[in-house]
């Protein structure tokens, strides 16, 4: 298998070397297009650089495997193959000659293909230049973006304390001041350490007051804000109030399309579903309206790996075995993102339901791409001894170069 996906680069894994990606099989998955599409369509002199997702770093690094390249060279733009990526390229190594607008929208691109350290030194350019008070906030919502997805709570912290002051030191558009009340309200239930509780408080008040006057609103920024905003009942259990909020940001969804049927706004109509997804295995703990949820998420986004590695995670918690195993196996064979994390549940569902030699086989292929991560090949050793494949030889083997290397490593999986 990972053979295969080497030598077949989805949308995603081409858009996040090069900005773009082949469109002659009608493949592209929505994040791939929406991620194109705004690169190519924005204009660099003014604020409103639109993200369908932000990744981790190590989404990456797991590029750079499959790439066959040094993460340093995906990281820094030295692989630069595109004409995208070489004028992104241009961008940054012309810092000094950039307004702090180009600047944030050079750093945006950035983050949108997970090149957060290259992001953060624009961002750090453009925080000695900032001038108007929403320079200071587009700043600081990008440090934000930043800071969480490298997992700095500090700093995501800090980014919200600034995005409020320049809130509160002049009239910003309201959409963009919804994003950031959606952004804290999200994060501040995901990850309390990245939020205070005060600036929870307000950017939660100052969200309701705004939702309040939909007319001036986006109907983009409205979906994203009561997506975020059902999470606060869904944390209690209510679920009638969970389901009015989720029906108010699907309503939202559904007029932002209708306005403007872009691969963006099509993207929160696939986040509708994986939060829907998520509410009717915490909330209303229901399998079948989860099942139903699951195949709706899919059929938004067919191309997109992530969405058969959700739906695996509702059957598995529904301890559905044999269909857990078989989406996060769909999940894998549609490549990148999380290719590797999906191999890992499907060796360990099918562990867990005693195919071992099903699991045996994803632990194999999990032994090529990350030949450094100790856990899975002590896991596969495990399985392999279990019964009795002269494979728990090669997973030693490897075990034991690990064991004798100066440094012992850790792949992701």
């Amino acid at each position: 298998m990972v053979d295969t996906l080497r030598s077949r680069r989805n949308s995603f894994q081409q858009t996040m070397v090069g900005l773009e990606f082949d469109t002659s099989d009608n493949s592209g998955d929505l994040f791939s297009q929406a991620c194109v599409e705004q690169y190519r369509e924005h204009d660099p002199h003014s604020f409103g650089y639109l993200f369908a997702q932000v990744f981790e770093p190590n989404v990456l690094r797991e590029v750079a495997l499959l790439e066959g390249l040094p993460y340093k060279a995906l990281a820094e733009l030295e692989h630069h193959p595109t004409a995208s990526m070489a004028q992104l390229r241009e961008a940054v190594t012309c810092e000094a000659r950039l307004s702090p607008v180009e600047l944030v929208n050079a750093a945006a691109a950035l983050i949108s293909i997970s090149r957060f350290e290259l992001a953060r030194r624009l961002l750090d350019t453009a925080k000695t230049r900032e001038g108007t008070p929403r320079d200071h906030f587009e700043i600081a919502m990008l440090a934000f973006v930043v800071a969480n997805r490298c997992d700095d709570a500090m700093q995501s912290v800090t980014a919200f304390q600034r995005m409020r002051t320049a809130i509160e030191s002049v009239v910003l558009p309201p959409d963009r001041v919804l994003d950031a009340c959606a952004q804290a309200v999200v994060w501040f239930m995901k990850r309390p350490s990245h939020v205070t509780k005060s600036d929870y408080t307000w950017y939660l008040g100052t969200g309701r007051a705004l939702a309040a006057r939909p007319a001036m609103l986006d109907p983009g920024s409205l979906s994203s804000w009561y997506r975020a905003l059902a999470m606060v009942p869904a944390s209690e259990g209510k679920r009638e109030q969970t389901r009015e909020y989720m029906q108010r940001a699907r309503e939202a969804a559904d007029s932002t399309i209708s306005l403007r049927p872009r691969s963006y706004e099509l993207h929160l109509l696939k986040t509708y579903h994986e939060s829907t997804l998520k509410e009717h295995m915490y909330v209303t703990r229901d399998a079948d309206r989860a099942e139903e949820t699951g195949r709706a998420l899919i059929a938004v986004d067919p191309c997109w790996s992530p969405s058969y590695g959700e739906v695996a995670e509702a059957y598995l918690y529904f301890d559905r075995l044999k269909e857990a195993a078989d989406l996060y196996e769909q999940a894998a064979a549609a490549g990148p993102p999380y290719l590797s994390h999906h191999l890992l549940h499907a060796a360990r569902t099918h562990a867990r339901a005693r195919n071992l030699e099903a699991a045996l086989r994803h632990y194999r292929a999990l032994s090529r791409l990350v030949p450094d991560n100790a856990d899975v090949l002590t896991a596969g050793r495990d399985v392999a001894r279990e019964i009795g494949d002269p494979s728990a030889n090669e997973f030693e083997d490897l075990l034991d170069q690990l064991r004798k290397s100066p440094a012992e490593k850790t792949g992701q999986a």
